[in-house]
C-alpha cells in the first residue's frame, strides 16, 4: 500500500497521532526486539553445548533481518533515521558486543552486500539530473575540490604535528612520517555515499542541501580513489624505491578502473532504458536482477560497484526521466530487506575492543576531520555562491565513512604491514564513530533545513513521484 509522497518516514510520530499512542507503540516494538534478542541468546547458549546446526546461516540471516527491521522501527518511532537503528542493532548483536552473530556468520552474509550497494548506487544515480547539476555546477565543483583540499591539509597537518606521539609514527624517519601523513589525509577524504543516499531517501528529502550533499559525496567518491592511488604510489616510491613501478602501475590500474566503471554503468543505463521502453514489466524483480548483474560485472572485471551503479542510474534518469522515476520507486520499494542487512552488517563489523584501545586518538582525529569538513565546506560554499543552508549545514552530510575507507586501509595494511596495520586499526575505530554519528547528524540537518519530507512536492521540481521510501510499503501493507 503506497503512502502519500510527502510523508516523512523519520518524523516524530507525535505529529501524526497522540503521544501516548506513539509511546505505547515504541514500547511494544522495543519489547519485541528485546524478546527476539533473548530468544537468540537462548539458541546460541544451546549451540555452545550441542554445536551449530546445518541451518545456522539461514537462522542468522532470519534473525538479523527481523532484529534490524524492529530496530529500524524503534529508531523511526523515536524520531531517528532507520539507518541509525540498523547500525545500532548490528553493533549490539555483532561479535564485538553480545556475540549473537559470530564472525563466520557476518562473513557468510556478506554476499548480500554487493546487491545492496548496487541498489543504493542505482537509486543515487537516479536522483541526479543534468538540469539540476547544471545549475549547481559551480557550487558542486568548489565544495568538492576546495573541501577535499582543506580536509586533506587539516588531517595530514595534524599527523605531522603529532608524529612524535602517534603509535605508527613515533620514532620513525621523516620520509615515513611524511608518507603516513599523505596517506592518512587521503583516506580521510572518503565519505559514505551509501549512508547519505539511504538517509536522504528515508527522510524523503529534496532541495539544494540534499542535492549538494548527494552530488558532492558522489564526486568525492571518485576523488578519494584517485587521491588514494596517488598517495599509495608515493608511498611505494618513497619507502620502497624498487616498488615505484608497482605504485605507478597501481595508479594507472585504478584510473582504468574508474573509467571502466563509468563506461559499464552507462551501458547498463542504456540497456535499462531499452527494457523500460519496450517491456516495462516486473519492475521490482528486474531491479533486483539488475543489481545482481551490476555486482557480477564489477567482480568479474574488477570495477568499482558504486560507480557502476551511479553511472547506470544517472544515464537512465537523463535518458528517460519519467520511466526512470518509476524505476527508482521500484528500487526503493525493493530495498528494505537489503538496506537492513547492509547497514546492520556494517554495524556488526565494528570491533568495540579496537575502539576501546584507541578511543582517545580516534576521537581526536574525528574532531580534526570534522573541523576540516566544516572549514572546507564553508570555504567551498562561499566561493561557489551556494545557498546559506549549504554553507552552514552540508558538512554534516559528509561525516559518515564506511566501506570505501575500510577497503583502502585494508589495502594499505597489506602493502605496508609494519605501520599500515596500526593505521588500519585507528581508522576502524574512527569509522565506528562516524557510522554511529553520521546518520543522526545528516537527518538532523535535513530536518533543520526544512527539506525532509519534501520529495515529490510539485513545488520543488514540477513533478510528483508517487510511491514509498524504503520500508513504507512493507510497513503499511
Amino acid at each position: 500500500m503506497d503512502l502519500p509522497a510527502n510523508k516523512t518516514l523519520s518524523a516524530p510520530r507525535s505529529d501524526q497521532e497522540p503521544s501516548h499512542v506513539a509511546g505505547r507503540e515504541l514500547t511494544q516494538r522495543a519489547f519485541a526486539l528485546a524478546a527476539l534478542l533473548g530468544l537468540m541468546w537462548v539458541v546460541r547458549s544451546y549451540e555452545a553445548v550441542a554445536g551449530p546446526g546445518p541451518g545456522d546461516t539461514a537462522m542468522a540471516l532470519g534473525f538479523l533481518l527481523l532484529a534490524a527491521f524492529l530496530g529500524g522501527q524503534v529508531a523511526s518511532l523515536a524520531g531517528l533515521s532507520r539507518v541509525t537503528g540498523y547500525l545500532l542493532v548490528g553493533l549490539l548483536v555483532g561479535p564485538g558486543a553480545l556475540g549473537l552473530l559470530r564472525p563466520a556468520d557476518v562473513e557468510r552474509l556478506r554476499l548480500f552486500d554487493d546487491i545492496a550497494i548496487a541498489l543504493i548506487a542505482l537509486t543515487a544515480g537516479g536522483e541526479l539530473r543534468v538540469s539540476q547539476l547544471r545549475g549547481m555546477g559551480r557550487s558542486l565543483a568548489s565544495i568538492s575540490l576546495l573541501g577535499t583540499a582543506i580536509l586533506f591539509a587539516c588531517v595530514a597537518g595534524a599527523v605531522l604535528l603529532l608524529s612524535a606521539w602517534l603509535p605508527f609514527t613515533a620514532g620513525r624517519p621523516l620520509p615515513l612520517v611524511l608518507t603516513v601523513a599523505v596517506v592518512f589525509g587521503s583516506v580521510s577524504i572518503a565519505s559514505s555515499p551509501s549512508v547519505a543516499i539511504a538517509v536522504i531517501t528515508d527522510t524523503r528529502s529534496r532541495g539544494p542541501l540534499a542535492s549538494t550533499i548527494l552530488g558532492v559525496t558522489v564526486v568525492k567518491d571518485v576523488l578519494v580513489i584517485v587521491a588514494f592511488a596517488a598517495a599509495l604510489s608515493v608511498a611505494y616510491t618513497v619507502l620502497e624505491p624498487a616498488g615505484g613501478t608497482a605504485g605507478a602501475g597501481l595508479g594507472l590500474g585504478l584510473a582504468a578502473e574508474i573509467g571502466g566503471s563509468l563506461l559499464a554503468g552507462g551501458l547498463l543505463g542504456v540497456g535499462v532504458a531499452a527494457y523500460l521502453r519496450w517491456v516495462d514489466r516486473q519492475m521490482v524483480l528486474f531491479a533486483i536482477g539488475l543489481a545482481w548483474l551490476a555486482a557480477e560485472l564489477a567482480a568479474t572485471f574488477h570495477l568499482e560497484l558504486l560507480l557502476v551503479g551511479l553511472a547506470a542510474g544517472f544515464t537512465l534518469e537523463n535518458l528517460l526521466p519519467v520511466a526512470g522515476g518509476r524505476f527508482v520507486e521500484s528500487l526503493e520499494n525493493a530495498s528494505l530487506p537489503l538496506y537492513a542487512l547492509f547497514f546492520s552488517l556494517a554495524g556488526a563489523a565494528v570491533h568495540l575492543s579496537e575502539l576501546a584501545d584507541l578511543w582517545t586518538w580516534a576521537l581526536l582525529f574525528v574532531a580534526v576531520r570534522a573541523a576540516g569538513l566544516w572549514a572546507g565546506t564553508r570555504v567551498g560554499a562561499t566561493v561557489g555562491r551556494s545557498p546559506d543552508a549549504v554553507g552552514r549545514w552540508a558538512w554534516l552530510g559528509f561525516v559518515s565513512q564506511a566501506g570505501v575507507a575500510l577497503g583502502m586501509v585494508t589495502i594499505l595494511a597489506r602493502s605496508f604491514p609494519s605501520w599500515g596495520e596500526e593505521l588500519r586499526t585507528l581508522f576502524v575505530a574512527m569509522v565506528a564513530i562516524h557510522e554511529l554519528v553520521g546518520p543522526v547528524a545528516l537527518q538532523w540537518v535535513l530536518e533543520k533545513s526544512g527539506e525532509a519530507g519534501t520529495a515529490g512536492d510539485p513545488a520543488e521540481d514540477g513533478e510528483v513521484r508517487t510511491g514509498s521510501a524504503p520500508g513504507e510499503a512493507a510497513q503499511e501493507a
